[in-house]
């Protein structure tokens, strides 16, 4: 065996441990998360949605992933140039007297904010859809 397979096999161990430390990190927070969301009804957010923006001349289209999320549990607002996406991830019923074990999907209250930056046109939300576990807006621009 080289010294260059040596290296890649430490890179790649490397990584692996890199991102089972991250795995064992969230699963850590969304254990204290879920506590908390146990405790208080789910009135603090406790996770974030991820999101794409892409941005045409008229609008910018904000996608985020919420996947398991009922349409009308979602709330999506501007404040000043401040997108709010928030709403909230229940547990489902078939595990509400289970025993946690691993959690790695989020659940309960979520809020993602997105301040929209450059230009200075007006803005307001637009077409909103719900597709495969994505929630897309627009977010047009005006002259």
């Amino acid at each position: 065996m080289s010294a260059h397979d040596w290296d890649f096999i430490m890179w790649q161990r490397a990584s692996d441990l890199l991102q089972q430390a991250e795995r064992i990190r969230r699963n850590f927070l969304q254990v204290a998360e879920g506590a908390r969301y146990r405790t208080s009804h789910g009135r603090t957010p406790s996770w974030e949605p991820p999101v794409n923006v892409v941005e045409t001349d008229e609008s910018l289209w904000v996608i985020s992933a919420v996947p398991g999320v009922a349409v009308d549990r979602v709330d999506v607002r501007l404040e000043g140039r401040e997108l709010v996406i928030r709403g909230e991830r229940p547990l489902p019923r078939c595990c509400a007297d289970g025993e946690l074990k691993i959690w790695e999907i989020p659940l309960g209250r979520f809020e993602r904010r997105l301040r929209l930056v450059g230009g200075e046109k007006p803005l307001s939300i637009g077409e909103i859809s719900f597709h495969d576990g994505l929630f897309i807006i627009e977010i047009r621009k005006h002259s």
